[in-house]
């Protein structure tokens, strides 16, 4: 016998029971929207009322939900109540990361007739994640000689959050040398008086990110510049984004994409080095790039069915101190990788052998992690038997006999 766990091999027995199961079409899909972070069975909606049913049928009828392609259990449902619960922390970050909608979808079954609800979960943003800069100190080494309305770029900072509770604006502690231009999410330092090295070797100034939350959420990080005598040109990307496609599975030290930036300037002043801006802690050790050549290569698993692409920000930064920033972007392709897994979902059993052709005694699940034609899978069931598959709503079927039974020529099937 098997519960809900996947195997490939059905070995059910079917006996002397009378229970006849009818098919019913989804009728009524439900949504609700769901802060994140909120506290385990914390009220959702409630199913029962939403649906119009007696909370005496969902426990009669077997009422569950069901998950696709992951393994927790988000939300369930509290059959005292008809209540669709919380059962597990809904992080909107690790679920979805920037997108800008958070949807986590589920099944609602109920048996005896089998009827499939989709329930949809919008997962809200919380501002529950500060504005973060990738280092507490920005050393930057700008000389003398540098003309009033020169511009430094300052790598942005990370907030986790979208939206409004994103990074909103930026404020620039007040000085004597430096005012703050932010278009389009890039920051610089634009210079409004000229530097002099004899009057003030090293300025620190103090760069605060806000984001747009109540209560709003902030993070500061030092620039700190030392003045020197000559360094008049940053490095400049060859391109402002860059693009590549990668297989899932990739094994480690394969090529991606290789970044460049010249710097117009000679000696210590030009030698260009190559580093990652932010990095999220989940893809932190997916990948590196060589400092000097600006490789990018694999050094960690690439799954798409856990993400489908990665964004990143790579410096590039010459001899003295100056940046630039580019983006890389980098889509990956889905493979095959995973195999179809068969769970049944209900089981009559045993069945009287004088049960009516077309009688349901079965209800069978399947689901394949991998995307379009690879996630794309078809069912059978043995010849000879007298029993057949007869596709139902998404990936399930039911199991519906095709003949007369007789229990005194075959008791029983495999």
């Amino acid at each position: 016998m098997m519960g809900d766990k996947g195997f490939s091999l059905l070995r059910p027995i079917f006996r002397f029971a009378f229970f006849f199961v009818t098919l019913h079409l989804v009728h009524g899909d439900l949504s609700y929207s769901v802060p994140e972070e909120m506290k385990r069975d914390a009220v959702i909606g409630n199913i029962a009322k939403d649906l119009g049913l007696g909370l005496g049928t969902l426990s009669s009828r077997k009422a569950r939900v069901d998950f696709a392609g992951t393994r927790k259990r988000y939300c369930d449902i509290n059959l005292n109540t008809g209540d669709l619960v919380t059962s597990e922390r809904m992080d909107r970050e690790s679920l979805c990361g920037k997108k800008p909608s958070c949807v986590v979808k589920v099944d609602l079954i109920l048996e005896n007739p089998l009827e499939l609800h989709r329930v949809t979960l919008h997962v809200q943003d919380v501002n529950d994640n500060s504005p973060k800069f990738r280092e507490n100190l920005i050393e930057m080494e700008i000389s003398e000689s540098a003309e009033k309305g020169n511009r430094f770029s300052i790598e942005e900072a990370h907030d986790a959050d979208i939206g409004q509770n994103a990074v909103q604006r930026y404020s620039l502690q007040k000085n004597g040398n430096f005012i703050l231009a932010v278009d389009s999410n890039k920051v610089e330092l634009v210079l409004e008086n000229k530097l002099d090295r004899e009057k003030q070797k090293e300025i620190n100034l103090l760069l605060t990110a806000l984001d747009g939350g109540s209560p709003q959420r902030s993070g500061t990080v030092v620039i700190h510049v030392t003045v020197l005598d000559a360094n008049d040109n940053a490095p400049v990307f060859s391109q402002a984004v860059y693009k590549a496609s990668l297989p899932e599975n990739s094994p480690q030290d394969t090529k991606v994409i290789t970044v460049s930036a010249s710097d117009a300037d000679e000696g210590v002043n030009g030698d260009v080095t190559y580093h990652f801006g932010h990095v999220s802690d989940n893809d932190v050790n997916v990948f590196s790039i060589d400092p000097k050549s600006g490789a990018i290569t694999v050094t960690g698993v690439i799954d798409f069915e856990e993400s489908s692409s990665f964004e990143m920000r790579v410096q590039a930064k010459d001899g003295l101190g100056l940046t630039s920033y580019a983006k890389v972007i980098i889509d990956v392709t889905d493979m095959n990788d995973n195999a179809p897994v068969i769970y049944l979902k209900s089981l009559t059993n045993p069945i009287p052998e004088n049960v009516s052709p077309g009688t349901e005694v079965g209800i069978i699940n399947v689901q394949d992690r991998d995307s379009e034609t690879n996630g794309q899978v078809r069912c059978s069931i043995q010849q000879n038997v007298p029993f057949k598959l007869v596709p139902s709503i998404k990936n399930y079927y039911s199991l519906v006999s095709t003949g007369q039974l007789d229990r005194e020529v075959v008791s029983d099937y495999n």
